[in-house]
């Protein structure tokens, strides 16, 4: 499963936690305080409507949970565990320089020819949509994705990253809400 997410490959489990986990951390979505930021993060904008606009905050009660979760599916330990819980708001996004496409900023988390260790991402949605999700490309000047994962609740996506990548938007939805995450591996089980 591992040298698949490293060759590229993007990896999904469903209902990764819980059914009363997954409404225990529904529930502490709603009481969170939401920093309005951007994406990406490293660039400066005059503001925050000509990157993509989103709210953001650490969220980090179920990290032992989703940390042993992942290391079962990859079958190997992981470091430097970092999630973050993200919420778009559609009317921000029609406000700001993203209102042209179905796909946010094509970007990826960590460059494939950096020497160092490799980043895995992924992804936990909260919502239902077919239109929504995540876009997966070859480059970042395609402009259709190779592959396309559809939002579901408490779906799991895993994919290493570098790979190329943006947010699908679902314009008849409200918001959009979930939590991205980082890692490292602490050793490469062979």
């Amino acid at each position: 499963m591992l040298d698949y997410i490293l060759g590229g490959g993007i990896v999904t489990k469903a209902n990764f936690f819980t059914p009363e986990k997954f409404e225990s951390i529904k529930q502490d979505i709603k009481t969170l305080n939401w920093e309005p930021t951007h994406q990406p993060l490293k660039m400066e904008y005059g503001n925050r409507f000509q990157g993509m606009p989103c709210y953001q905050t650490v969220y980090d009660k179920e990290n032992d949970y989703i940390i042993k979760g992942i290391e079962e599916v990859i079958k190997n330990p992981i470091k430097d565990f970092n999630m973050i819980a993200r919420k778009i708001l559609i009317s921000e996004i029609k406000a700001s320089t993203q209102d042209f496409s179905k796909y946010g900023f094509v970007h990826r988390d960590y460059p494939n020819d950096s020497p160092q260790e490799p980043l895995i991402a992924g992804m936990m949605y909260f919502d239902q949509s077919y239109a929504g999700g995540t876009a997966f490309f070859h480059n970042q000047m395609e402009k259709a994705p190779d592959q396309y994962i559809s939002s579901f609740p408490n779906r799991l996506v895993l994919y290493h990253g570098g790979r190329y990548h943006a947010n699908c938007f679902d314009y008849t939805m409200e918001e959009r809400i979930t939590f991205s995450f980082f890692f490292k591996l602490k050793q490469k089980v062979i």
